[in-house]
């Protein structure tokens, strides 16, 4: 843990304590190639903040992954050749998680991030403008509820009480005071 913890401060800038890092652990058998580190935070926060900080790393002999389950590595192996096949046509293609994200660079593609401006209403000011009325509210009723008690009712509600009964009465023992089964 020492290791991983002044890794972070050197690249990344970030003081972490002992309880940050959750797990950490070599994968792969030992022998004379590099083996990869996974490392386990204890907040999700602390591993998207070190996750865009990934970019430091460029110029190093490290690099940061996500960790993914083995089906959905399967699945990003086989949407690597679509991905390569977008790319070809001059598409902007990502892979996120086990999903092919394409967007197309065609100019007349209506599918972009920006809004299409409203046209304003032709300005017909007339000298008479109605008055604006509120829309009734549907909660909202005209006479406030009456609050009754169900006693006075002779109607006995169910409560919290009634659901504390044995899961098998036939099979319980005798219960004392103390004794509630859930």
């Amino acid at each position: 843990m020492r290791v991983q913890r002044w890794f972070i401060k050197e690249y990344f800038s970030i003081q972490l304590e002992c309880r940050d890092i959750q797990e950490a652990r070599r994968i792969g058998k030992k022998g004379e190639k590099a083996r990869p580190i996974i490392a386990t935070f204890s907040t999700l926060g602390l591993k998207i903040n070190l996750y865009k900080q990934r970019r430091v790393l460029n110029d190093t002999a490290y690099y940061i992954k996500e960790d993914y389950p083995q089906n959905v590595l399967e699945k990003r192996k086989q949407l690597q050749e679509q991905l390569r096949i977008e790319k070809e046509k001059g598409n902007s293609a990502t892979i996120k998680y086990d999903k092919l994200v394409i967007r197309s660079k065609n100019p007349n593609s209506t599918n972009n991030n920006k809004r299409m401006l409203s046209l304003s209403p032709e300005s017909n000011v007339s000298s008479q403008e109605e008055p604006k009325v509120q829309a009734s509210k549907k909660n909202k009723t005209q006479e406030p509820l009456k609050r009754t008690s169900s006693l006075s009712e002779g109607i006995v509600k169910p409560g919290m009480l009634n659901y504390l009964v044995p899961r098998n009465p036939a099979n319980t023992p005798k219960q004392d005071s103390t004794n509630i089964v859930l």
